[in-house]
């Protein structure tokens, strides 16, 4: 059981080749984190959005049986405005109370609760709607411990780095004044744009250098520190502005071999077992999600991390289990409570999308997939429209890939 890097990962997977990293992602939605003490990853997402083809450091390959094809991508991703990785969290768990453990709640909300419109509501508000259920349902099941602890050797970094905690009146050309001594650098500013240059900062920014060289660099010139032991090793660094000095901020770098791995490299990976994990906290790697989901549902063969064009996380995942009772265990549970002496955060567990056509006519493409195990197929609009006419049906949540590539119906 170990992490891959992108050699070990073609040896093991010769298709992966084959594979071509896709357009550049965007984060979800917008949250309001103001240090990275209590930040995690985007506050809402789902897989209801699957498949805006994001690039996966590196690309994994998934064998899909029975099909001519010989190689999928797992790049799951969403179209909202770019956030943070870290978000508000509740209160961290005592050490003494880390436990797993199964809750009995298991509701989702009425279309009432979510604000959604009447029975008219395209598919695509529904879906839209389901994007946002972690916001409105409560955890089915908590996983409650310690993460496994992380050892690097030779760590490469991504070239992006999270800065959490910045001061309230910091502006892009003192943060690049500030950290230009580390080498070429731009600042990603959550929020700012044209109609809004001034937008002042939401806790956090992210500092993209040109070279990866200049991350390590400014880790070297960091405090670090362990608040607990055997936690990760934090990074700290102090900055100014007009009016605050000297005011520590949290450097968060990402491991790029972090973003994926393999449990049981001589099994297939197969897309009908994989499952998308949306609002992921920025501190969970690859092989953490491993860890949890194993505990909670066994029979866990792979993970990984969705990234950006700077291989950066962008707060969703996927997981491929070896057997089907693993899979649709997890799918049921749909909301997972995960607790670490650290944070606390719920995300949401959807089926991983593929391309199908509907699986009612076989005439037309199947962009809208209902998750519901009653259900649980592809369809084209209007066979979607028809068997979910049915009052027994009618409230089952549609998910659907990215808008760009539906096929009207």
């Amino acid at each position: 059981m170990r992490s891959l890097g992108g050699a070990d990962l073609l040896e093991h997977f010769p298709s992966l080749a084959r594979i071509t990293p896709a357009i550049e992602s965007r984060s979800l939605l917008n949250s309001g984190s103001s240090s990275p003490v209590d930040s995690e990853t985007s506050g809402i997402s789902s897989g209801s959005d699957h498949l805006s083809s994001l690039r996966i450091s590196p690309p994994m390959s998934f064998l899909l049986s029975g099909s001519q094809k010989d190689a999928v991508k797992l790049g799951i991703g969403h179209r909202e405005e770019p956030i943070s990785p870290l978000a508000p969290t509740l209160p961290v768990v005592p050490e003494g109370s880390l436990a797993k453990c199964w809750t009995k709640s298991s509701t989702w909300p009425s279309w009432d609760t979510l604000g959604s419109p009447d029975l008219s509501a395209s598919i695509e508000r529904k879906a839209q709607l389901h994007r946002q259920a972690a916001a409105t349902n409560e955890a089915t099941c908590t996983w409650a411990g310690q993460l496994p602890p992380r050892n690097y050797k030779n760590p490469i970094y991504s070239c992006k780095v999270f800065l959490g905690g910045v001061p309230w009146d910091v502006t892009e050309a003192s943060l690049l004044n500030t950290f230009s001594v580390f080498g070429p650098l731009k600042v990603e500013w959550p929020g700012k744009d044209g109609k809004h240059p001034r937008c002042p900062p939401q806790g956090y920014v992210y500092l993209v250098f040109e070279s990866e060289k200049s991350v390590k660099a400014l880790l070297q010139a960091c405090t670090q520190r362990h608040l607990h032991p055997g936690d990760y090793l934090e990074y700290y660094y102090k900055m100014s502005s007009k009016r605050i000095r000297c005011k520590d901020v949290q450097v968060i770098p990402w491991v790029i071999t972090d973003s994926n791995f393999v449990r049981c490299p001589s099994l297939r990976l197969f897309p009908s077992r994989t499952v998308f994990v949306g609002a992921l906290h920025g501190m969970l790697n690859a092989e953490a999600l491993v860890h949890i989901m194993e505990e909670l549902f066994g029979g866990v063969t792979y993970a990984g991390i969705d990234t950006d064009k700077h291989k950066y996380p962008i707060g969703s995942g996927r997981v491929t289990f070896r057997n089907q009772k693993s899979y649709l265990k997890a799918v049921s549970a749909a909301f997972v409570e995960i607790k670490t002496t650290k944070f606390t955060k719920k995300v949401q567990i959807d089926p991983y999308l593929d391309d199908s056509m509907c699986q009612v006519c076989n005439r037309q493409p199947g962009p809208f997939f209902c998750r519901d195990q009653v259900c649980f197929k592809y369809y084209c609009r209007s066979c979607w429209h028809w068997q979910h006419s049915m009052d027994v049906l009618s409230s089952h949540r549609p998910l659907m890939r990215n808008q760009k590539s539906l096929n009207s119906s």
